[in-house]
């Protein structure tokens, strides 16, 4: 499962002909909607046969082999996965799980701040939350950075994310 990514929950049936209500957890309904297949744990396939956008953030779906109600509330509360090698990513887009424990790294002097603990977004841009370890009292340290292109100069899943914080930003009281 290391190359699979939770997309969704199926919270319920959704008619008798074996729809069903896909929550999704994806950036878009869009993203989701473009796989011909999704998977459950354990690696079940699920040939989707037609998705649909419903309301915000729900996809009506059907698949191949859920044919009836009945089979469709097997189904609840199934989490529904994608496979990463079968995404089609833009250049500069990510899978969050890819960037979390990468190395972040000051752009211009090299310094290593920490690594990438935890991604969030705030309504204006992702947050991108540091863990900086922790100071001599053993009190956890971290930093947040808006995922901005004043701050977020480079992104590379080999080296590191490479940021240029404004002064304070990594300090804590120096």
């Amino acid at each position: 499962m290391d190359n699979m990514i939770a997309a969704g929950k199926i919270t319920s049936a959704h008619s008798f002909k074996g729809e069903v209500k896909i929550q999704n957890w994806c950036d878009s309904v869009d993203f989701l909607m473009r796989f011909d297949k999704l998977y459950l744990d354990g690696g079940d396939i699920l040939e989707v046969k037609k998705m649909r956008a419903s309301g915000n953030n729900i996809i009506i779906a059907a698949f191949a082999g859920v044919e009836s109600e009945a089979d469709a509330f097997k189904l609840k509360n199934k989490i529904i996965y994608i496979d990463k090698s079968e995404a089609k990513l833009e250049e500069g887009v990510f899978f969050v799980a890819d960037l979390l424990g990468l190395p972040v790294i000051d752009f211009n002097s090299g310094a290593k701040y920490g690594v990438m603990a935890d991604i969030f977004n705030n309504g204006a841009s992702d947050i991108y939350v540091v863990d900086c370890g922790t100071d001599g009292n053993g009190k956890k340290r971290e930093a947040m950075v808006p995922n901005v292109s004043e701050f977020i100069k480079k992104v590379s899943l080999e080296e590191g994310v490479f940021v240029a914080p404004i002064e304070g930003m990594f300090e804590w009281g120096r």
